[in-house]
């Protein structure tokens, strides 16, 4: 398990200028709020795929204030050399600082051919000895990036593939597991469609947790690996199925508890109390959520009043208080405490609508002082192109009558 979870379960100078102190502020307040509290979190690093429009749980990590995550993209059609490029700027330089910074990776279609034989070892020593999580769905990867290598004997499958693609299916809970997903099949996930799958054999000793119908296949499998310290590794079919876990692909979700049922599963993974109440918890989090809707639109206004000249160092210093303030609802949320949540975050929605009314009079006024000097300039200048005109063309003040000239003769 990460160490900070573990640390949670056991207990004068020259003022800058304006435009750096502008600068310093508005990364502090875009800062998200949940990199900005003590209070411990899960740390996730996906590899493979990882945007959000085609990564269900990039997605579904951006949405919930309990995660936070990195990424590193992996591309499928760079060489070898290109890859590892990518890994020198994304990927940790050692075995130790993955497993330092981080309590679960994701694998989604993860070409990681170009992986040095240390890396491989060094995940080996992360999931078996540094506790760490994985999940995967290695979909056309397996083949190529796992069978071949140790990541192999991490999985709980044997065989990963058959690939059937717009096959409608269902999933059934096994109810004598732990209660890590059946709490959500009174919420109707059991009636949720599929689209696309695997076809996966567990290995002796790997946990099916759920099966597909009407086809009889797993669906979610998993396993305790062994080690000193070890953690689970979850292997998922269907590249992270976006019908079922979150919109990808351009297909839409049809599981509004997804984001839950990801939390339930890692909360199991890592040894934490699993959700005690999944209504209370939504609610908590569209709370935090609008929140950070509403000091992004805040934030957006100050910009505008800025590149108007207006000064709004005041109202982001405020707006950086608010959030400050604010890191104490994050550590509710991740206590589980929803109700304080909710209570707490009500009196700061009222502060940032406070801050945002005084952004919009700030750009105001500073537009109408903007639009103001504009129209006297348009007028000086229209009033001196009139003078100057009647002046030279009407009055004609600045010429002298010139007297008629004619030829005359030589003699």
């Amino acid at each position: 398990m990460h160490r900070s979870i573990r640390a949670s379960l056991e207990g004068a100078s020259q003022p800058p200028r304006r435009s750096a102190l502008l600068a310093v502020l508005l990364f502090i307040a875009l800062a998200p709020t949940a990199r900005a509290t003590n209070v411990s979190r899960i740390s996730a690093f996906v590899v493979g795929v990882v945007t959000p429009s085609y990564n269900p749980f990039s997605a579904l990590f951006a949405q919930d204030p309990q995660f936070t995550y990195d990424a590193y993209p992996v591309c499928g059609i760079c060489s070898m050399e290109e890859n590892r490029k990518l890994a020198r700027r994304y990927y940790p330089r050692t075995g130790q600082e993955l497993i330092d910074n981080y309590d679960v990776m994701v694998f989604c279609e993860a070409r990681i051919e170009h992986f040095l034989p240390k890396q491989f070892h060094d995940l080996d020593r992360a999931f078996r000895e540094g506790g760490m999580i994985g999940a995967s769905s290695p979909g056309c990867c397996w083949d190529s990036a796992w069978l071949p290598t140790i990541l192999y004997h991490l999985m709980p499958v044997s065989e990963y593939g058959q690939y059937a693609r717009m096959v409608p299916y269902t999933v059934s809970f096994r109810r004598e597991r732990e209660p890590v997903f059946t709490p959500f099949a009174d919420l109707g996930m059991e009636r949720v469609a599929g689209k696309n799958y695997h076809v996966m054999k567990p290995k002796e000793g790997a946990t099916t947790r759920a099966d597909m119908r009407p086809n009889g296949l797993p669906w979610l499998i998993s396993w305790k690996l062994g080690g000193t310290e070890a953690g689970m590794m979850w292997v998922f079919t269907g590249t992270f199925d976006p019908p079922w876990w979150g919109p990808a692909y351009g297909v839409a979700s049809e599981n509004s508890y997804a984001i839950d049922m990801l939390t339930n599963l890692l909360f199991h993974s890592l040894d934490l109390p699993l959700i005690d109440d999944i209504h209370a918890r939504r609610e908590a989090r569209t709370v935090l959520v609008t929140f950070q809707a509403k000091k992004l639109l805040a934030l957006s206004l100050m910009e505008w009043a800025d590149t108007f000249g207006a000064n709004v160092l005041p109202l982001l210093r405020l707006l950086t208080d608010v959030e400050k303030e604010a890191e104490a609802a994050i550590g509710y949320y991740i206590d589980q405490n929803y109700d304080s949540t909710v209570s707490f975050m009500e009196s700061m929605d009222a502060k940032v609508i406070t801050i945002t009314e005084d952004a919009v009079r700030l750009k105001d006024r500073a537009m109408a002082w903007v639009y103001a000097s504009e129209r006297l300039t348009v007028s000086g200048v229209s009033l001196v192109s009139v003078t100057m005109t009647w002046s030279l063309m009407v009055r004609r003040r600045m010429y002298r009558q010139a007297g008629s000239t004619r030829l005359k003769p030589l003699l």
